[in-house]
């Protein structure tokens, strides 16, 4: 049989489908704790999640240094014989600082969990955070930065985030030369004292082993002490419409273009007609955008937007790095496009186009355990309840062109967009 290479396949309708949940274990003090038991390889993931993010941080750029300085060293061991240990069992470690959370990650065999478990227990409970390694780090972040401020795409993102959220929310404040001036060691002793307590935790394992559950078991009862209870902190980001914001960046060949406005949050009604809108516009390489500012402008070689959802944020953008010369002309493209999809109901073609491409997708994307145990992440740090994305794919299905061209004029108007350009 020959393969006709000409025609595209045929569309098949998915399935209803049900993604595998984790066990949930909690003790008294508040600690939590997810089992996923999944996959074929005796392979784990083990997460230590705190609420010790920009939002909950004193001072700009105290989560970050806090976070980091957890793996240069214990009481008892160097940064260096951590590093050791880990690659002996052949693991990989990182930490990740967000908007909210501070994320501990560890991969490994699922025979060397209990060790790396223990490890990481040590990182939190009892770092060094020594001035040697403070100030190594201090010098390390002010050349991140030095060296971020350099490039256009970073230059554009701070100073969107910063038009959106204003100076006084943390989403929209940057870590530059004088918040890491700012920091001091005293400052990071104090926040780790503060906000890396168990009774605040969330702990995600997933992964294939016999020995998984008896781990996060004993885990549980080792932790199961009083701590001080989460503080609430809140605040307000005043809402900007269309304003823009050119920043100068002498020498620079290219401009990027970083774009958006406040949306709704997920929660809202509203989300699965703005997700399709989003798709069709920008979310992927067939888009509107990537149709007319690549393909027939030749203005860049990629242009995407997005809807962020934080949970006490959400937002949509897009972003694209362009000649400089084009930078004026691709913000007004962005704005036809914007426009006609407020006119003019999407066909039931490219609907129908766009519907297999995203559930494809979503499907595609479910090959491991981590993947699943991250999407039941963002449901719970959310409040989404276990069903989400089930309940959304099958509303994505009946999303009609009458509900997209509705909120493309509710929560979509080109005029209302906020524009940086740098370059």
């Amino acid at each position: 049989m020959v393969l006709d290479r000409v025609a595209p396949p045929s569309f098949a309708d998915i399935e209803p489908f049900n993604l595998i949940k984790p066990e949930m274990q909690r003790v008294a003090s508040g600690l939590s704790a997810f089992i996923l038991e999944h996959g074929d390889q005796e392979v784990c993931r083990i997460e230590f999640a705190f609420p010790a993010g920009k939002w909950y941080e004193p001072y700009t750029g105290i989560s970050y240094f806090t976070a980091k300085l957890l793996a240069e060293g214990t009481r008892q061991k160097t940064s260096s014989d951590i590093q050791q240990i880990i690659a002996q069992h052949g693991s990989f470690f990182e930490v990740n600082t967000g908007n909210d959370q501070v994320v501990l990650t560890i991969y490994c065999l699922s025979r060397y969990l209990k060790p790396m478990s223990a490890l990481m227990e040590e990182m939190i409970e009892f770092p060094a955070l020594s001035s040697e390694e403070f100030e190594k780090l201090r010098i390390q972040t002010r050349q991140n930065y030095f060296l971020n401020t350099d490039k256009t795409s970073y230059l554009a993102s701070r100073g969107f985030l910063s038009l959106l959220f204003g100076e006084q929310h943390p989403y929209g404040l940057a870590l530059d030369d004088a918040a890491i001036d700012k920091i001091s060691l005293d400052d990071v002793v104090k926040f780790h004292q503060h906000a890396f307590h168990w009774n605040q935790a969330n702990v995600f394992v997933c992964g294939r082993g016999e020995s998984l559950a008896t781990e996060v078991k004993g885990l549980l009862q080792r932790k199961n002490n009083a701590g001080p209870a989460l503080g609430k902190p809140a605040y307000h980001a005043e809402k900007v419409i269309g304003k823009f914001v050119k920043i100068e960046k002498a020498g620079a060949v290219q401009s990027t273009i970083k774009a958006g406005f406040f949306i709704p949050p997920r929660t809202g009604q509203d989300l699965p007609a703005m997700y399709m809108y989003n798709e069709i516009f920008g979310g992927y390489f067939g888009s509107r955008l990537m149709q007319n500012i690549r393909e027939d402008k030749g203005f860049t070689y990629g242009i995407y937007s997005s809807m962020v959802h934080d949970p006490h944020a959400s937002y949509w953008t897009l972003q694209a790095d362009v000649n400089g010369d084009n930078a004026d002309a691709t913000v007004r493209e962005i704005k036809v496009e914007m426009k006609k999809m407020r006119e003019e109901k999407v066909s039931e073609e490219e609907l129908s186009v766009v519907k297999n491409y995203i559930l494809g997708s979503f499907i595609s994307s479910l090959d491991t355990p981590f993947t699943f145990m991250d999407k039941f992440k963002t449901a719970y740090f959310n409040s989404l309840g276990e069903n989400y994305y089930e309940q959304l794919m099958q509303q994505l299905l009946e999303v009609t062109s009458d509900q997209i061209l509705d909120v493309a004029k509710r929560h979509f108007d080109p005029a209302h967009l906020n524009v940086v350009v740098a370059g």
